[in-house]
C-alpha cells in the first residue's frame, strides 16, 4: 500500500480485525474514519452506527458482545464525547465485558501539557481507573500495533474494555503503510493443570451427591456445549449465577432455577460443589449458608482463568487456573477413564418436585387476570409469545425481580442484563446493538418506565439503524424498588419524590417513526405483541402495571438479604 494518513489505518486495521460495526457519534477529530467509511466502509463490511449519545453508544457495543461472543468498538471525539462515553465504559469494566474503547484526542501541541486549549481534559488518567489498560498512540506509526494490542488485552483472562487515545493530528497525520499488522499474536488457552485436573476428577467421581454452579464466564467463553456434557456425565444438578443463565437451558431437567430457593437450599447439602467462572460474590451470598453447605461438608472446586479470583470469597480444596473449554474438555475426559456415565442422581426427583411447587405457587399469586395488570401476568405472556432462542434484554429495578422470577431463559447468550453493576437505562442500547449483532433473531426488551427514560431517545436510533426490537414497558409511575426502600425505611407508604409525571411512552414511541401500542387489559397483551412484530418497526408497548403490587415483587426479601450482609 502507499503512502496513508493513521486514521485510515486504524480503519484498515478494524477491518482486518474483522470488526463489523463501530459505535460513534462523528466528531471532527476523527471525521478522517468517517471519509474512511463512506468511501470503503460496504465494501470491507465496517459501518458506523451513531447513537444519540455516547454512553448508549458504549451500551450497544455491550450488547453486541454479549450475543456474538466477539468485542465490539466504541469510539469517541475529544473532551465531552470521551467525558461522555465513560459511563458506559465503566459499566462493561464492571460486566467484564470485552470492549475497544478509541477516543480522540486534541493536537499533540496543546494537550502535553495544556495550555487553555477547549475540549481538553486527562483523558488517559480517566480511563485509566476504569479499563484494564489505557494506551496513547503519538506516533501514528503506532497506531495498528496499539490497536492491536487492545484487542488481545481486552480478550485475554479476566475480558474487559480496553482504551486506546490519540490525539488529532496523529489520525491525520500520513506515512508509507505496506499492510503490515504488527503485533503480539493470541497465546493458546490455557488448560489448566494436568495434575489439578485429575484431583478434581477423583473427588467428582467420588462424591455422592456433586453439583455444578456455572457463572457468566461458561457463556463468554462459549463453553455451554461442555457444561452441559459434563453435568450429564455425572448425572449431576447444576445451578448459574444471576449473569451465568442461559449457560445450561433453564427447562432442562439436570438445571436447578438461580432464584428457586427451596431447590437452592436443598443444593447446599451437596457434598461437593464445582464451580466454573464464578467468584461467589454478593447476589451468590458469598459462598455461605444457607444456598452452599459449610465448608467441613461441601468440598469445592473452583476453575477460574484468573489466580486472584480462586478462593477470593471462598478458599476450595481444588483450584484449577485455566479456560474453560479446554478445563471441562479435559476434566470430561478424567471422568471417562474412571468410569461410564451416571444415572441423575436420585435426589433430583424431589428437588424438581420443590420446582414444580414453587413454579405453581408463583402462577397462583401472579398469573391473574386483573386490571391494572400484575407484571408478573404480562412477563409470563411475553416469555410464552416469543420463541424460545429470542433474545431478551432486562432492565430495571423491580420489573427485573419480576422478570428472574417468571421469565425462564431457555438458550444461550438470550440473556442481557447489567447483573453486576445494575446499571439503568442499558436495556434499549443492549437490544439495539443485539439485534444489530443478530439480525435473524428476535430481540425483545422488558424494563422498567423509570430504566426506560434514561436512553429512551435511543428509539430514534433504532429507527434509523433498522433495528427492529419489541420494548416492553413496564409502566407504574414511579420508581418503584426506591418505594419499596422507602417503606422499609421510613415505616409507612408516604413516599417522597418517587412518583413521575404521565408519559405516554407508545406515543413517543410513534412520535420517532416506530410502532406504539397501549396496552391496559390481560387481553390485549398478545395482539399489541403481534402488531409490534408484524409492524417490522422498533416498537414500544405501554404496559400500564399495578404500581401498588409492582412495590412488593416476588423475591425483594432475598434482594434485601443480598445487599445486607
Amino acid at each position: 500500500m502507499a503512502e496513508m494518513l493513521a486514521g485510515e489505518i486504524l480503519m484498515e486495521t478494524l477491518a482486518e480485525l474483522g470488526v463489523k460495526r463501530v459505535f460513534s457519534i462523528p466528531d471532527g477529530t476523527y471525521n478522517i474514519c468517517f471519509k474512511w467509511a463512506q468511501e470503503k466502509g460496504e465494501a470491507r463490511d465496517l459501518r458506523f452506527v451513531t447513537p444519540r449519545h455516547e454512553a448508549a453508544g458504549a451500551h450497544m457495543a455491550d450488547g453486541w458482545f454479549r450475543v456474538t461472543g466477539l468485542p465490539a468498538v466504541v469510539m469517541a471525539g475529544a473532551g465531552p464525547g470521551a467525558a461522555n462515553l465513560i459511563s458506559g465504559v465503566i459499566a462493561a469494566q464492571v460486566e467484564e465485558v470485552p470492549m475497544v474503547v478509541i477516543t480522540a484526542q486534541r493536537r499533540r501541541s496543546v494537550i502535553q501539557p495544556p495550555r487553555g486549549a477547549m475540549q481538553v481534559f486527562d483523558q488517559r488518567g480517566a480511563y485509566s481507573a476504569v479499563t484494564k489498560a489505557s494506551f496513547q498512540a503519538l506516533q501514528p506509526e503506532r497506531v495498528p500495533e496499539l490497536l492491536r494490542k487492545a484487542f488481545l488485552v481486552a480478550r485475554s483472562g479476566v475480558p474487559g474494555p480496553v482504551h486506546l487515545d490519540i490525539p488529532e493530528d496523529v489520525l491525520n497525520s500520513a506515512f508509507d503503510w505496506k499492510g503490515e499488522q504488527p503485533g503480539q499474536k493470541e497465546a493458546p488457552l490455557p488448560g489448566g493443570d494436568p495434575q489439578a485436573i485429575r484431583e478434581a476428577a477423583r473427588l467428582l467421581w467420588e462424591a455422592q451427591t456433586p453439583m455444578i454452579h456455572a457463572g457468566a464466564a461458561v457463556l463468554r467463553s462459549g463453553a455451554w456445549g461442555e457444561l452441559t456434557e459434563l453435568a450429564e456425565y455425572l448425572g449431576a444438578p447444576v445451578s448459574t449465577s444471576p449473569a451465568g443463565r442461559g449457560a445450561i437451558p433453564e427447562d432442562h431437567p439436570l438445571c436447578v432455577p438461580t432464584l428457586c430457593i427451596g431447590a437452592r437450599v436443598a443444593l447446599s447439602q451437596s457434598d461437593l460443589c464445582l464451580a466454573l467462572g464464578c467468584r461467589f460474590g454478593e447476589l451468590e451470598f458469598w459462598g455461605k449458608p444457607p444456598l452452599w453447605g459449610p465448608p467441613g461438608s461441601q468440598k469445592l472446586i473452583q476453575v477460574h482463568i484468573a489466580a486472584d479470583r480462586l478462593g477470593e470469597n471462598r478458599s476450595p480444596d481444588v483450584a484449577i487456573l485455566g479456560h474453560l473449554k479446554p478445563v471441562l474438555r479435559s476434566l470430561l475426559r478424567e471422568l471417562e477413564r474412571l468410569g461410564p456415565p451416571r444415572p441423575h442422581q436420585e435426589r433430583l426427583t424431589g428437588i424438581r418436585e420443590t420446582i414444580r411447587v414453587w413454579e405453581k405457587d408463583l402462577a397462583d399469586r401472579y398469573l391473574l387476570d386483573s386490571v391494572p395488570l400484575i407484571p408478573g401476568r404480562v412477563i409470563h405472556e411475553v416469555r410464552s409469545f416469543f420463541p424460545r432462542d429470542a433474545v431478551m434484554v432486562m432492565d430495571g429495578g423491580n420489573t427485573c425481580l419480576w422478570c428472574v422470577h417468571l421469565h425462564p431463559v431457555l438458550e444461550p447468550r438470550t440473556f442481557l442484563w447489567t447483573s453486576e453493576f445494575g446499571h439503568l437505562g442499558t436495556g434499549l442500547p443492549y437490544a439495539i446493538g443485539a439485534k444489530l449483532a443478530q439480525p435473524q433473531k428476535t430481540v425483545y426488551l422488558v424494563s422498567g418506565d423509570s430504566a426506560f427514560g434514561f436512553n429512551l431517545q435511543e428509539l430514534e436510533t433504532a429507527k434509523r439503524a433498522g433495528a427492529s426490537i419489541i420494548a416492553i414497558v413496564m409502566v407504574d409511575g414511579a420508581w418503584g424498588m426506591e418505594k419499596a426502600s422507602q417503606r422499609r425505611i421510613f415505616g409507612h407508604d408516604s413516599f417522597l419524590n418517587c412518583d413521575h409525571g404521565p408519559v405516554r411512552y407508545d406515543k413517543v414511541a410513534e412520535a420517532m417513526g416506530c410502532f406504539g401500542a397501549y396496552v391496559r387489559e390481560p387481553t390485549e397483551i398478545r395482539p399489541a405483541l403481534e402488531a409490534a412484530l408484524a409492524s417490522a418497526l422498533p416498537a414500544v408497548l405501554h404496559v400500564e402495571v399495578d404500581p401498588v403490587a409492582n412495590i412488593d415483587p416476588p423475591g425483594m426479601d432475598l434482594w434485601v438479604g443480598s445487599h445486607s450482609g
